[in-house]
């Protein structure tokens, strides 16, 4: 079956809502995740708060258009005051929060039904949601293990600002990664 890219606005995100969520609960239950129903609930309302940020950007994965959701992906610009940009912020050096941090987009989440993995369409998702942003470069978080979707990241060009880092309360390891997004022109 064809996959169909559809970009969501904040406007029409109910209408991938449902489709967004199985696929949520259904990539992240497994190993090494191990998500469960409250943590899909938690997930939704944090892609309720978050499709009211600047910047946000969302794109579903449809098996033919209108069809079934199988993948998505979002972000954001990354602003101070947000709770992941602030945490990461203190814990990067200086130097580290100008360079990576000043003017960047923050990639969220992204997700493929296991159904669907392995044909490729983690990595158009990705390429979705990054073409053309308006920033210098983007930052994202994932496990620190060795998981298809830090295999994914490396191939496209990421690479490692923090390693072996916690969140307040966390008991995973987490890896924050870097992207130099491509050369735009100077503002003004």
């Amino acid at each position: 079956m064809d996959m169909v890219l559809r970009a969501i606005t904040p406007a029409d995100l109910e209408s991938g809502r449902g489709g967004i969520l199985d696929v949520f609960a259904a990539a992240f239950d497994g190993p090494p995740y191990h998500e469960g129903p409250a943590d899909t609930a938690r997930f939704n309302e944090s892609l309720t708060r978050h499709a009211g940020r600047p910047g946000f950007r969302c794109y579903i994965a449809e098996e033919g258009a209108g069809g079934r959701v199988v993948g998505f992906t979002y972000g954001y610009a990354a602003l101070p005051g947000g709770w992941w940009y602030d945490i990461v912020a203190a814990a990067l050096d200086p130097a580290a929060v100008e360079r990576w941090m000043g003017d960047a987009f923050e990639f969220v989440e992204l997700a493929v039904h296991p159904a669907a993995q392995g044909q490729g369409l983690g990595g158009r998702l990705h390429d979705a949601l990054l073409a053309g942003v308006p920033y210098w470069t983007a930052l994202l978080s994932t496990y620190q293990g060795e998981t298809a979707a830090r295999q994914l990241y490396r191939r496209r060009g990421w690479v490692p600002l923090l390693e072996h880092f916690y969140y307040p309360g966390g008991a995973v390891p987490i890896a924050i990664l870097g992207l130099q997004l491509p050369v735009r022109s100077a503002p003004g």
